[in-house]
């Protein structure tokens, strides 16, 4: 038996051991877990601001919700070829408007992202931050910004590394009210290169 102490709760569970071949049904399962950790590892501080709300409703950490929503939703393929969807992936759950007609485009710089401001917004809204996450799948690296710009403002300068500018990549954007609060769901921007 083995007791530990998780989100104010104490657990005793039995730990056992398999004596046994994994069954088909496990090997998938195993894979699809596999395929969805190693997306969302690189960009986790993402990930528990994307989710905070919704864990702290359901008594879980965010990382657990943002992992069970994308091993539902999120996959392809057959055993033992699963990878992600990345169009369907969630990286931030909320109640708040989403980003209204979202772009992006490759600049000197990095990426320029661009979404409609709504003329109907009202103050709070317009003081949202925007959240950005751009992830490389052949690298499986995820760079991100938590407190971007103004929703007000309609745009976003996301500043890459000169050495990243050429690899293949994948676009979310998403928006906060302060950090800890309520956000939107993300919006899966598009893939680049």
């Amino acid at each position: 038996m083995v007791s530990y102490h998780i989100l104010d709760k104490n657990v005793v569970r039995m730990v056992g051991m398999i004596t046994k071949p994994p069954s088909i049904k496990q090997l998938i399962c195993r894979q699809e877990m596999a395929v969805v950790v190693k997306f969302l590892y690189p960009f986790t501080e993402f990930i528990n601001a994307g989710f905070m709300l919704k864990a702290r409703a359901a008594v879980k950490y965010p990382y657990n919700i943002a992992l069970s929503y994308n091993k539902m939703n999120t996959l392809k393929g057959l055993y033992p070829d699963i990878k992600m969807d990345y169009p369907k992936v969630m990286v931030s759950q909320g109640s708040l408007r989403v980003a209204a007609n979202p772009t992006v485009e490759m600049v000197p710089e990095g990426l320029r992202f661009r979404w409609t401001v709504l003329p109907e917004m009202v103050l709070a809204e317009k003081s949202q931050r925007v959240m950005i996450l751009v992830y490389f799948p052949d690298l499986e690296i995820g760079l991100y910004s938590i407190d971007g710009a103004k929703r007000s403002e309609g745009k976003e300068l996301f500043v890459l590394p000169l050495e990243l500018r050429l690899a293949r990549m994948e676009t979310y954007i998403s928006f906060m009210a302060t950090p800890g609060c309520d956000v939107a769901n993300s919006v899966y921007v598009g893939g680049l290169n």
